[in-house]
């Protein structure tokens, strides 16, 4: 019987280490799905992934191409506000030259004016000096002419011929 308990022992061993043998390989049978569903989340995930990294790209790639067109219209903007400045500037030098051109010409003629109204006043002075040595003059000649006059009648009565 001792045989047989041992063979019963054994029996008992070989059954408990093939059940240990069963849970050990179900247990990595279990380990290996979930490192496989593991493994098929990762990829789905890494996929995912690649496609938002390939989409992220793709937009900062679009955004960069806009950047550099609006840098570009910003230069062009900035190009043709300076040259409206430089303008502005002419504009206003011209301006200031236009306004000193007028004002020398105001104060010329001014000048001009005062010139032409002493000179009127000489010459009305002259005239009048003119006028009064014509008057004086035609009256000499009057008298002269009375004189003369008043003389032929007093010859004529007096028998001067």
């Amino acid at each position: 019987m001792q045989r047989a308990g041992v063979g019963t022992s054994s029996l008992n061993t070989n059954s408990a280490s093939s059940e240990t043998e069963d849970d050990s390989r179900a247990e990595v049978v279990s380990l290996l799905d979930e490192l496989k569903e593991r493994l098929r989340t990762s990829e789905i995930n890494s996929d995912r992934c690649e496609k938002e990294a390939e989409v992220l790209q793709s937009r900062l790639d679009e955004a960069l191409l806009e950047q550099g067109k609006l840098e570009d219209k910003l230069h062009e903007t900035e190009e043709r506000l300076e040259i409206s400045e430089n303008e502005k500037r002419e504009m206003s030098r011209q301006m200031r030259e236009m306004e000193s051109i007028y004002e020398a010409e105001r104060v010329a003629m001014t000048r001009e004016k005062e010139d032409m109204a002493n000179r009127e006043e000489e010459m009305q002075t002259v005239i009048q000096r003119l006028k009064d040595s014509l008057s004086q003059r035609a009256n000499l000649e009057d008298e002269g002419r009375i004189s003369r006059h008043c003389m032929f009648s007093i010859g004529v009565i007096t028998g001067f011929n």
